[in-house]
């Protein structure tokens, strides 16, 4: 989890607070829920992944549907197109001063589709169909070390005065607050105390997975010598998988007391999946100056998301004289998200027969982010991702060579994307390097392959206590590495 004011504190302990009231509550979303399914981090087709991920002014082949559509119209064959990509993420995780390492990988069909050129007399009109894979989720975190100040005990069990509420309420937080429900937690004076509040040893593993497929149906045409249009209809559809293992234990013999005092282990699984569908649209135009340079702009209007969302915590407890407790509060939610408006434009310039340069810059105001349920907790929500997101600019930029007597191109490139959370320091920016090269396997078919190295840092909050900065928080140094190999048949 990224930057988080004060006020989205204040509304998480808010949240936890009604979950504990409610049998089956609806799982809290949150700003980077929104964020998640707002944002693209898959480049389709290898040429443009080889380029640093220039597209907009540069885009000639069946990648232009997802990227620039206007640039169909430079299409003047029919195309074929089929890519894989391999994603690997690594996570170097710092907590109390211990470092671990994790990393996962997953390889996804990246595209897989046609360009349709019409015969025209003059001008060009095309049309093209097909799928790519635009985001990856797959993720891993793991910690492990002694925190002497706080417990994720204390965080699940919300001060409050049981003695104010009436006796059904009373009966119904008792019920459904875990730490009570399995002899963590116990009421004194009229109030909720937990019976671990710091001292412990913790450990988790947080594994995440799943994406976004964009299956498009678009096309060009020319409206002028050497300008041309093009729209593209998306339908989006994937899933979002989330799976925390967390467990705290007793490991220097702090509770050693007489039961329910004598704690032992605690360990709290957390699992969400999520099946989400959405739409959109894509506009773009291409400016071009045959053998000299090309200019591109697109709108890429809000994606409306409808997600339905299933989810489950269970949590055990384990004490030193045998005894063992265990709680599970599974549940389910729906709700709907409309993300920002991108506008982006891009110019590739051929400075000379073998050497082309190309640049995209692509505008997202992030607070235009929102939940659009009529639901009061989402739309307090709604504020705070106004309050702790900002507009941002991503940027793009890379290189091609050709070496025609061996029938070879050559690619580089670089991308920077700054953090969308005010506040943030500068590395906490996404950068990443590119490389790439295309091979003419024959006449009409052309083999590329491009490799993207990122970094950047982050940090996870583990939970939330009022009163108390970062309780238990690690630090996170990441980085993707992504291959991306794609084939084109132009017939």
């Amino acid at each position: 989890m990224n930057k988080v004011s004060g006020i989205l504190v204040r509304l998480i302990t808010i949240l936890i607070f009604v979950a504990c009231l409610m049998p089956y509550a609806a799982q809290a979303q949150f700003a980077e829920d929104a964020l998640r399914f707002s944002t693209f981090n898959v480049p389709v087709g290898a040429r443009s992944a080889g380029m640093g991920n220039t597209s907009v002014g540069i885009a000639a082949d069946y990648s232009a549907l997802f990227t620039n559509p206007g640039g169909l119209a430079l299409v003047r064959s029919f195309e074929f197109s089929v890519g894989l990509t391999n994603s690997n993420f690594g996570n170097d995780l710092t907590f109390y001063g211990i470092t671990t390492k994790s990393d996962n990988s997953v390889t996804n069909l990246n595209n897989i589709g046609l360009v349709y050129p019409v015969p025209t007399k003059r001008g060009s009109l095309s049309f093209a169909f097909g799928f790519a894979r635009v985001a990856n989720y797959s993720s891993t975190a793991s910690f492990n070390g002694f925190n002497p100040y706080s417990s994720l005990v204390e965080a699940l069990t919300p001060d409050v005065n049981v003695a104010s509420m009436s006796e059904s309420e009373r009966e119904s937080f008792l019920e459904n607050n875990l730490p009570f429900q399995i002899f963590l937690a116990d009421t004194f004076s009229g109030r909720l105390y937990p019976n671990v509040i710091d001292s412990i040893q913790q450990e988790g593993t947080v594994r995440e997975g799943g994406g976004i497929n964009n299956w498009s149906l678009g096309g060009a045409i020319d409206i002028a010598k050497n300008i041309s249009v093009g729209v593209a209809f998306n339908l989006l559809s994937g899933s979002y998988s989330y799976d925390r293992v967390y467990t705290e234990r007793d490991a220097r013999n702090v509770y050693h007391y007489a039961p329910p005092f004598d704690f032992d282990r605690f360990r709290y699984q957390s699992t969400v999946n999520s099946d989400l569908s959405g739409f959109n649209l894509l506009f773009g135009l291409m400016y071009r100056k045959p053998g000299r340079y090309n200019v591109g702009f697109t709108v890429k209007t809000p994606t409306y998301y409808e997600i339905e969302e299933g989810f489950s915590d269970v949590g055990t407890a384990w004490f030193d004289n045998g005894d063992w407790y265990e709680m599970k509060k599974p549940g389910s939610t729906k709700y709907n998200i409309r993300t920002p408006v991108v506008l982006s434009g891009g110019l590739s310039l051929q400075l000379t027969e073998w050497l082309a340069l190309a640049g995209d810059a692509e505008y997202t105001d992030w607070t235009q982010m929102e939940f659009t349920n009529d639901n009061p907790d989402l739309a307090d929500e709604n504020w705070v991702i106004r309050d702790v997101m900002q507009a941002t600019t991503n940027l793009r930029g890379g290189a091609e060579v050709s070496l025609w007597d061996y029938d070879l191109k050559l690619r580089g490139g670089v991308v920077y994307n700054p953090s969308p959370y005010k506040g943030d320091p500068k590395d906490f920016d996404q950068l990443y390097y590119t490389a790439g090269i295309g091979i003419a396997v024959e006449n009409n078919v052309s083999l590329n392959a491009s490799y993207a190295f990122g970094k950047w840092k982050t940090f996870r909050d583990n939970y939330y206590i009022p009163g108390l900065s970062a309780p238990s928080r690690t630090n996170e140094s990441v980085n993707r590495k992504t291959l991306n190999v794609t084939l084109s048949y132009r017939f």
